[in-house]
Formats: C-alpha cells, sequence, structure tokens
C-alpha cells in the first residue's frame, strides 16, 4: 500500500508518494498430482517427473474393451496381454507362479487377434487342457478353459468375439462315482480328468454345504487310482481322519472316508460289467499326473 506525503515547496503544496514497504509472499512445498512427490517452494516442474505443476491433472482413464484373462483357485486374475504370454515361476514371467510344480519357464499363451493358444515349453511336471496333456504343439483355448500347470489349476476367460472350438461334450462313460455317505441324492460321476470340486456355481461337483469352499477341491481317475488335491480350502479335506496338505495330489484309498467340509462320501467304481476298469493305456499319462515333483 502506497503513502502520500504533502510537502511545501515555494509556496506550492507538492505531494509525494513514498514507496509502500514490500512484503514477502509465503510459499509452500506442492506435491505433483502425478508422482505424489513433494516439491520445494518455488518449483515450477516437479523434480521427479517434470510435469509442470500449475497445470491441471490429467483425468484418469478407464482401460478400454475386454482382455483375456486366467483365474486361479483363489480368484485372482492374470491379464493376457496380445502375443507370447510366459507362464511360470520366473520372476520375468507374463503369468508368475509360484509354486513347486510349476517350471521357471513351464508355458505359453499366445493371443493373436480373436484366438488363444497353449503349448508347453518342456515343463517338468506338464501342461493340460481340459484334462489332456499339451506338448510342444500349440493347441486352440476354448472358452472357460481348464488349465493345470503342474499341480496348479487355473480357468480361461475369454472375451466376447474370440472364435476358438467348443469344448465336446462328455461322451465317455464315468469310471467311477463319489457318493454321499446316507445321502443318495450325493451321486456325482468321475472321469480320466480334472473335476473341480466346490460350493460355488460353476464347479463340476457343487456340494450344498456352507463348510465347503467355494472352490474346494480337483478329484479325477489317474490309471486305477482316485486323487484329490485340497485347493486351500478354509475347512480341509480329509481321508479318514486326516487333513491331507493343501495343493498336493493324494491317492484316495478304495475303501476310505472322503470328507469335505462337513459332507462325507466313499468312492464307488461303476462294475466292469459296464465300464471297463481304469484303461491300461492310460496309465503312462497317469504316471506322469500322478508323479508331480517340485522344480529346482
Amino acid at each position: 500500500m502506497q503513502t502520500e506525503t504533502t510537502v511545501a515547496v515555494g509556496g506550492e503544496a507538492t505531494v509525494a508518494i513514498a514507496p509502500a514497504p514490500q512484503t514477502t509472499m509465503a510459499m509452500t512445498p506442492a506435491q505433483c498430482p502425478i508422482c505424489a512427490q513433494t516439491n520445494p517452494p518455488g518449483e515450477q516442474y516437479c523434480i521427479e517427473c517434470g510435469f509442470l505443476l500449475t497445470s491441471a491433472a490429467p483425468e484418469a482413464t478407464e482401460p478400454m474393451g475386454a482382455y483375456p484373462k486366467l483365474r486361479d483357485s483363489a480368484g485372482r486374475e492374470y491379464l493376457l496381454k496380445a502375443g507370447e504370454n510366459l507362464i511360470g515361476r520366473d520372476p520375468a514371467s507374463d503369468v508368475l507362479i509360484s509354486d513347486g510344480t510349476v517350471s521357471r519357464r513351464h508355458a505359453c499363451i499366445t493371443i493373436e487377434e480373436n484366438h488363444a493358444y497353449l503349448h508347453d515349453l518342456g515343463s517338468t511336471n506338464g501342461t493340460r487342457l481340459n484334462g489332456e496333456p499339451v506338448g510342444a504343439e500349440r493347441v486352440p483355448l476354448p472358452p472357460n478353459a481348464e488349465l493345470q500347470f503342474g499341480s496348479v489349476v487355473m480357468t480361461l476367460e475369454l472375451p466376447e468375439g474370440f472364435e476358438t472350438p467348443t469344448v465336446a461334450a462328455e461322451v465317455a462313460p464315468p469310471l467311477a462315482h463319489l457318493v454321499g455317505v446316507g445321502d443318495p441324492n450325493l451321486r456325482f460321476p468321475l472321469y480320466t480328468r480334472p473335476q473341480r470340486i466346490g460350493r460355488r456355481a460353476g464347479n463340476d461337483i457343487v456340494l450344498p454345504d456352507a463348510y465347503v469352499s467355494g472352490q474346494h477341491a480337483v478329484i479325477e481317475i489317474v490309471g486305477a487310482d482316485v486323487r484329490i488335491t485340497d485347493l486351500g480350502s478354509t475347512n480341509g479335506t480329509f481321508i479318514g481322519e486326516t487333513k491331507i496338505a493343501p495343493n498336493m495330489p493324494i491317492t484316495v484309498p478304495s475303501d476310505a472316508l472322503l470328507t469335505l467340509g462337513k459332507t462325507q462320501f466313499r468312492i464307488e467304481w461303476v462294475p466292469t460289467e459296464t465300464a471297463d476298469a481304469p484303461a491300461a493305456e492310460t496309465d503312462a499319462n497317469a504316471e506322469a499326473q500322478a508323479n508331480l515333483t517340485p522344480e529346482a
């Protein structure tokens, strides 16, 4: 603010304007809206990312469109990019799976326009598509395919518009049944492919038991055995009185009591008159699946 002073000079009054004292403007540190870096007072550009601090922050944008993705038993999602997607324990993998039965470079999913393909990269414990082994030759992937890397089971989700063959309906007769103890309505066919068991709709075997997890276990026939793998369920899977370790395939003895949540089952094999016992020609694949070994 300026002040006026009247001074008499030669009989005339002259108004002299004195300069106002200067004030100091208070300056505070500024936080960058882009990288959240706190910048010293007076900086025009962010010292971290170079953003002009006097500019308005850009509006956040959501990614457009739908993407192919893998979903594991815990519900975690892994988006798949166009081109090759490496799956394995290698930290550089696009889909990183920290499981001892998964190789460092285990398999690869390739996304080409509206098609998806899978091939194995020479893994120790193999790759399976809907229960069938996958080799070095890439195979097309259908929607909602069940993929198994070592002992890790994942589901493929493809956006609308992907052109892939559909999975053939189950035409082979079941080799055994999972039968509820004391409840004849709980009777589920078993095949030589992994079948998911859980409380949530979308499992192969849906159990109306509140103590059963959404995705509780995977059961399959391997050679002449029934094997079950607990998927880290909340209340566990028991063979007799023994709680099995999660994520490790375990053989269910033919006379054993199998408990999932609070529901008990026994395995009932289909008589050989109506269906042959588990075929011998499946033994090679069965042994490869059964003897999963931890990767070095």
